[in-house]
């Protein structure tokens, strides 16, 4: 690693300051670029740890009958706590990941990812911080899978993704069932009767002329 990477890498990851130049001089440890819908697929075993520098990472999971549901995302300056999970536990990736952008990612070999995470307090922190953030949102995914209907979590996911300046998001169903962790059809099935009560238009790839102020009393 060069010095000018290593500045790099910092001004993402300042939990790593404590490293010497001796540690990230280690063979393995490298920067590369990834191209968009690579995967990362359930059931591997990882050999190296990859932290995000630049870019946007979808984690998922991918039920038996094919149907996906997104966990959460990864961008510039954060790693997969479930990637962490198997590589402290030596198991096999228990998500699926996809790279959504072109992304710039630091690949740390897991036996000095491991080593980085014994010997240095910032660092073993910063993961640990970055397990309880996922945890609620993983969380807070359940709760809304199970306790909200599909109706409130369309208009959630609508009031979210767009504006009062722009009423409009481009999205197709099969995106927000994936989005949503549900189907297809429920998607569509519901998009249609929301449209019929004026609430959004239903276009080709979009859902125009979304009534924001009238979303939230929606169930």
């Amino acid at each position: 690693m060069q010095k000018e990477q290593i500045a790099e890498v910092l001004a993402r990851f300042p939990s790593l300051a404590a490293l010497t130049l001796e540690e990230w001089q280690e063979e393995g440890i490298s920067i590369t670029t990834v191209p968009a819908n690579f995967t990362i697929d359930e059931g591997e075993f990882l050999e190296n740890a990859p932290l995000i520098l630049d870019g946007l990472v979808r984690i998922f999971k991918l039920s038996s009958d094919g149907r996906e549901v997104t966990l959460y995302r990864l961008s510039a300056g954060e790693c997969c706590p479930l990637i962490a999970s198997s590589i402290l536990g030596e198991t096999v990736y228990e998500a699926s990941a996809c790279v959504e952008k072109p992304s710039m990612v630091l690949n740390v070999p897991t036996k000095i990812y491991k080593k980085w995470i014994e010997k240095h307090q910032g660092f073993r922190q910063y993961i640990f911080q970055s397990f309880a953030r996922r945890l609620i949102i993983m969380s807070n995914l359940i709760d809304d899978i199970h306790f909200k209907s599909i109706r409130v979590r369309i208009s959630e996911y609508l009031i979210e993704h767009t504006s009062a300046e722009d009423d409009s998001l481009a999205i197709t169903h099969d995106q927000l069932a994936i989005e949503l962790g549900t189907a297809r059809e429920v998607i569509s099935r519901t998009l249609k009767k929301m449209e019929k009560e004026g609430l959004l238009r239903v276009a080709r790839g979009q859902i125009t002329d979304i009534q924001r102020s009238r979303l939230p009393a929606v169930q």
